[in-house]
């Protein structure tokens, strides 16, 4: 087992389930635009390195369906900003708890809990405040929190800025951008198998350890 003093965790893929809303915000936005829709399925692949990239993706996809690649520049400005207002509004609608979050939020809740997500800081606080899990963090972490997100290693200085500088830090999350996240700044990288990324990914990027239920932590974190 492993005695970390801080446990920081990735919420999309990882605490919640929030593909669903993503992607109908997602859609909504391309129906605007009379663009065909994505799935869910491609939404997966395109979340983890923050919302200006999943759009890119999301709208590249739906311009090769109608082979008009070459409106892209032309549509990504008001694609993204569209789709953060439709997400703001939608990002609780069919967005659920994983089973076992808050019961191993409250396992351990005597160490400092720490979110670290590479999703807009307003939209990650709706989420914990409308699953009242706000509380459970010492320090949440958005994408647009610092002028750098995940993997960069400031967003883990940034933490201990505000934890303090000692102490084991682990961090479980269910892509390789939260492997690296951890690895590159010499703590604990704990990969979430149940999340969006493919297992053969999340190998390559080489976790110190595997999950594949949430309550496994128990068995992991003294």
């Amino acid at each position: 087992m492993i005695e970390p003093l801080i446990i920081s965790y990735d919420l999309d893929g990882t605490l919640v389930d929030s593909i669903p809303d993503i992607t109908l915000s997602m859609n909504k936005t391309l129906d605007e635009a009379g663009l065909p829709h994505v799935t869910a399925g491609q939404m997966k692949t395109f979340v983890g390195n923050g919302i200006p990239p999943m759009v890119e993706r999301a709208l590249k996809t739906s311009l090769a369906y109608m082979k008009a690649e070459k409106d892209f520049e032309k549509l990504y400005g008001h694609t993204l900003s569209r789709y953060k207002t439709l997400y703001q509004a939608h990002c609780t609608v069919e967005t659920r708890l994983y089973t076992g979050a808050r019961e191993i939020l409250d396992h351990f809740s005597g160490k400092i809990q720490v979110l670290i997500t590479n999703k807009a800081e307003s939209m990650t606080r709706k989420i914990l405040q409308y699953f009242g899990l706000e509380d459970y963090f010492a320090v949440v972490v958005g994408g647009d929190t610092l002028a750098v997100k995940k993997p960069h290693p400031d967003v883990i200085r940034y933490v201990r800025e505000k934890t303090g500088p000692d102490g084991l830090l682990c961090h479980v999350g269910d892509s390789p951008v939260d492997i690296k996240t951890a690895k590159t700044t010499g703590n604990i990288a704990v990969a979430a198998t149940w999340g969006y990324s493919e297992r053969r990914k999340l190998m390559d990027a080489g976790p110190h350890y595997f999950l594949d239920h949430l309550n496994e932590l128990k068995e992991l974190i003294a």
